[in-house]
């Protein structure tokens, strides 16, 4: 029942989101909407980490397995995409790389202000 409750929580702001989405005329997807959302109540403690944490675990632990439908889809549409792999590789390659870098920087900047924290400057 814990787990039926945790997933309610989760598709109820996925939902909330789909409907944010529907209102708010910017071109962000319904579930981006949704996972700010989620990030925002935890943030302001109206939930508990308590009450989404094991069925978020579970999602990123088979969020691989969601990608295959999408890894399928861009093999039917190979040949309308085959002018442009490379282009398609470089973008990919360059986009991982500012990923890795910026994810770095700002996990580096939070455990600096964590030291500086229990430091107590």
């Amino acid at each position: 029942m814990k787990y039926l409750m945790q997933f309610g929580i989760i598709i109820g702001l996925s939902l909330v989101g789909e409907v944010l989405n529907a209102v708010i005329p910017l071109p962000v997807p319904g579930s981006v909407w949704g996972m700010v959302l989620l990030f925002v109540l935890l943030c302001l403690k109206v939930i508990k980490l308590e009450q989404v944490e094991e069925a978020a675990d579970f999602l990123l632990a088979i969020m691989t397995v969601m990608f295959v439908p999408v890894g399928a889809s861009l093999i039917e549409s190979f040949p309308a995409i085959k002018g442009e792999i490379f282009g398609i590789f470089a973008i990919i390659i360059v986009s991982t790389v500012v990923c890795f870098f910026v994810t770095g920087r700002v996990a580096q900047g939070i455990i600096e202000r964590k030291e500086k924290k229990e430091k107590g400057e």
